[in-house]
């Protein structure tokens, strides 16, 4: 059968479907050429994200049904991911301070790692302290009671009351844990602050390996100046990559102890006492 043999609403539908074939070549072509450039490239173009929606729209009786093919291009920039995931992150960090009446000293970050109110730091920041104040992204305090520290990777776990400090429930804003290792190239972003939020963003740069089956250091480009104990490291998805603690700045200035490590201490740890501290 010639072209020229084709009803026109054959000719409709040879022509949508030549432009569907061709828009998913094109997308394959794309992928393949995204996957062959070099990180530093590669992560600052936009993220781009095409839908396809399929419709059959029914003609008058006796005519073939014309299937109506919309395609909508929606543009992800990556500044707006850093924006979404700080946003994600925020409500799971805490500050740390000393948990005396007058004058609190600051001493780091901390990230809560279930609904219950398990909060993990950098044990170094700590010293030899038995309990702290947390001070949570709504403005609320509690005091926080230290239940191990771990040696290996320089992480202290803390246990917290179950009401702030001003007599209210506390509620509590777990971090996602990012699954799988980092990859060389990859897009990150570190918390900080002593007194408001701030970011840095920059690029894992090397995984520095550990002893067997401890995972390896997450080491980025991100200046040391900037990064304090207990900071959080994560994913443009928002998803907490890693943690800075004594241990990890002891390989490397900008590095991290990878969030399996957390995953796998989690999981051994005893489970905490029934009852907690309710107030001061």
């Amino acid at each position: 059968m010639g072209m020229e043999e084709l009803s026109k609403s054959q000719i409709v539908l040879l022509t949508l479907l030549v432009s569907f074939v061709t828009s998913i070549a094109t997308g394959i072509v794309t992928v393949s050429l995204m996957d062959q450039a070099p990180p530093a490239i590669a992560q600052t173009v936009n993220r781009i994200i095409e839908r396809t929606v399929e419709r059959v729209v029914p003609t008058s009786e006796g005519q073939t049904a014309t299937v109506v093919t919309t395609e909508k291009t929606v543009v992800v920039k990556e500044s707006d991911l850093i924006v979404q995931a700080v946003e994600k992150m925020t409500p799971s960090m805490v500050r740390v301070y000393t948990s005396a009446a007058e004058s609190p000293t600051f001493l780091g970050l901390g990230i809560v790692l279930d609904s219950t109110g398990t909060v993990i730091t950098d044990s170094s920041a700590l010293g030899e302290l038995a309990d702290v104040v947390l001070n949570l992204s709504d403005g609320s305090s509690v005091r926080a009671f230290v239940v191990s520290r771990d040696q290996g990777s320089g992480i202290a776990t803390l246990e917290t009351a179950t009401t702030t400090r001003s007599g209210k429930p506390a509620h509590w804003t777990p971090a996602s844990l990012a699954v799988g290792t980092p990859v060389l190239g990859q897009t990150v972003v570190v918390l900080s602050g002593k007194s408001i939020p701030r970011i840095a963003d920059g690029l894992v740069v090397a995984l520095i390996p550990r002893e067997a089956g401890q995972g390896s250091i997450v080491d980025t480009n991100v200046s040391k100046d900037f990064v304090m104990g207990g900071s959080p490291l994560v994913s443009v998805e928002g998803a907490l990559v890693g943690v800075s603690t004594s241990v990890s700045r002891a390989s490397s200035q900008g590095g991290f102890l990878p969030s399996s490590a957390l995953v796998k201490q989690k999981a051994e740890e005893k489970p905490a006492s029934e009852s907690k501290e309710e107030s001061e």
